[in-house]
């Protein structure tokens, strides 16, 4: 499922982008897969809804299903423990003891956690046979205070099915009628959402403890808002004689349509350059650095982004995140799947003649759902003398801004940095080959 995995992807994102001396070309503005044989791409077919409507399987997309399409869902999770006692720990000098084994362990609490905010999905391509898209996942810094982008993923599905945020409605009017025969339940209602009302139909499946809630619009085929749970039990341990449950927790997710529109950027929809077309491996080199109290502590990283497929207007990628903590612990590597496109507002790659034609200070996007300002902060030279544009993406209400470098001559991203002033980190990477 991808029901608000943001946690999840916080590391991943945190360590890609950060705090150095920012130079010029970081502007200087306050704001389970099957082939597809034929092109060389995954098709992801890992998703719930083929198996209760097996007619998405060979569906196409429904008709407003557009290349440039930005999806927004509000998210929120908790995780609530089972027990007061999260878990025991085999201690010799633990109070508590198991009198058929006479060890001794200490106590650790139960806790539980919680985050909200949202899910941008954004169509990056489409073919016959798939629909590409990437999804960024952005949290609430505060209760309602301003977002920060922590992970972006990208999936390639089949077109009738994407993830858990649209069916082709033809199929789902058509199916739906025989879901009580394998269990689910079923029943219309209107629903509200983005501000608007809708003739939904309600799904729910209860499965391995479990349950997953879908409310479907049945005129688009557009999920309008999904609810699941998941548990898993605790155990009962002889506490000092005592039998007492330990550990156990149930969690709860939930998502919400709140928007929907195409982007816009000088860009959108222009073929992959032919010098992007040639790249198999993007490797970027830099450092994370974070400042406390004018102390600071840097860290050498690594970014490894090697192409797995490509199709009309799309790479599919694999991206390997190392950054080394030199010596204070192991070095860590994270993996995570991506995609990159002509439809994408920030893509690996943009058309030369797109990036000519871009003056500083222009606008490019802002976002009304995460508040999220896209614009032009620098033309100009490199410290090598190489001619690039930086594009920003700045959230002024933390002032947490992502800055890419493009090389005008091919129009490949030549280097990113993210400075991050709530967690006083900086991560600057520039490509080495």
């Amino acid at each position: 499922m991808n029901m608000c995995k943001w946690m999840g992807g916080f590391f991943v994102w945190a360590v890609l982008f950060g705090s150095g001396g920012a130079m010029a070309q970081f502007g200087n503005s306050p704001q389970g897969n099957r082939p597809s044989g034929q092109l060389g791409y995954e098709i992801d077919t890992d998703n719930p809804s083929l198996l209760i409507f097996p007619g998405l399987r060979t569906a196409p997309a429904p008709d407003w299903v557009k290349p440039g399409l930005r999806l927004s869902f509000y998210c929120a999770s908790a995780t609530i423990p089972s027990s007061h006692v999260g878990g025991m720990v085999q201690d010799p000098t633990g109070k508590w003891v198991d009198p058929t084994t006479g060890k001794t362990y200490r106590m650790e609490e139960g806790t539980g956690a919680a985050g909200h905010g949202y899910n941008q999905l954004e169509v990056v391509s489409m073919t016959d046979d798939a629909v590409v898209f990437e999804q960024r996942f952005y949290v609430f810094t505060d209760i309602s205070g301003p977002v920060k982008m922590v992970s972006a993923v990208g999936s390639t599905t089949v077109p009738g099915a994407a993830a858990d945020w649209w069916m082709n409605p033809e199929v789902l009017n058509r199916e739906i009628v025989n879901l009580g025969e394998q269990g689910h339940k079923t029943y219309r209602t209107p629903y509200k959402a983005a501000g608007n009302q809708y003739d939904a139909v309600w799904i729910n499946t209860t499965a391995g403890g479990g349950s997953m809630s879908y409310v479907m619009d049945l005129a688009s085929g557009l999920t309008l808002h999904t609810g699941s749970r998941t548990s898993a039990a605790s155990s009962v341990t002889n506490l000092n004689g005592v039998p007492t449950n330990v550990g156990g927790y149930t969690t709860l997710g939930q998502t919400t349509f709140v928007g929907m529109r195409q982007i816009q950027a000088p860009w959108i929809g222009m073929p992959i350059p032919r010098s992007f077309g040639r790249m198999r491996q993007l490797v970027f080199e830099g450092q994370s650095v974070v400042t406390v109290e004018g102390v600071s502590a840097k860290m050498p990283m690594q970014v490894t982004i090697d192409i797995t497929g490509r199709g009309p207007g799309f790479v599919q990628t694999k991206k390997k995140v190392k950054i080394d903590y030199n010596g204070a612990m192991p070095p860590q590597e994270n993996i995570s799947r991506g995609v990159s496109g002509s439809h994408q507002l920030l893509p690996l790659c943009i058309p030369p003649q797109a990036l000519a034609r871009l003056r500083s200070g222009q606008k490019i996007d802002q976002d009304p759902i995460t508040k999220v300002n896209t614009f032009v902060s620098f033309i100009g030279q490199d410290p090598s003398g190489n001619d690039v544009v930086t594009i920003t993406e700045f959230i002024a209400n933390n002032a947490v801004r992502t800055d890419y470098v493009y090389d005008m001559t091919n129009g490949i991203l030549c280097a990113v940095q993210m400075t991050d002033p709530p967690l006083h980190t900086q991560n600057t990477l520039y490509r080495v080959r």
